[in-house]
């Protein structure tokens, strides 16, 4: 083998590495720009035990994953926020959880931004669920139901 073939081989190895490392950087900023958090009611197998025990539930988002139902009574970009929003299901006996999910509807994000900040300015905590309640409703209808 001659020297131009080895160093023709090395160079193409080096840029695919520093190539590889720019997308893997890019998608990362991406995930973390695009990344919010869900306030975790509940998961169930079927939707008689998710009726029965989220009844006194009014506003919740219902996702199936993975065959089973997740409830969801809140999202934000701010851990904070859910934190506090939590506080109002504790009451009923929920441990809630806080999950982490990666939206790329740029709309609901832009919309969830501002919601955030109301949230994060309100001390009064039905003030603060009648908020997550249209956050919730922006969720079904930008994202869910959203049709290119």
């Amino acid at each position: 083998m001659n020297k131009k073939f080895i160093i023709s081989i090395i160079v193409v190895i080096v840029l695919g590495i520093v190539s590889a490392k720019s997308v893997y950087s890019l998608s990362e900023n991406i995930n973390k720009k695009n990344t919010y958090y869900f306030l975790q009611l509940g998961v169930y197998d079927d939707m008689d035990s998710l009726s029965k025990d989220t009844k006194n539930i009014d506003d919740k988002l219902v996702l199936k994953e993975n065959d089973k139902y997740y409830v969801y009574v809140g999202i934000s970009k701010e851990k904070d926020n859910l934190k506090r929003i939590s506080n109002l299901y504790k009451d009923y006996g929920y441990n809630l959880l806080i999950k982490e999910k990666i939206i790329m509807n740029e709309e609901f994000c832009i919309n969830l931004e501002q919601f955030d900040k109301l949230l994060k300015n309100t001390k009064d905590l039905e003030e603060s669920k009648k908020i997550m309640a249209v956050i919730l409703s922006s969720y079904q209808e930008m994202v869910l139901n959203y049709i290119i």
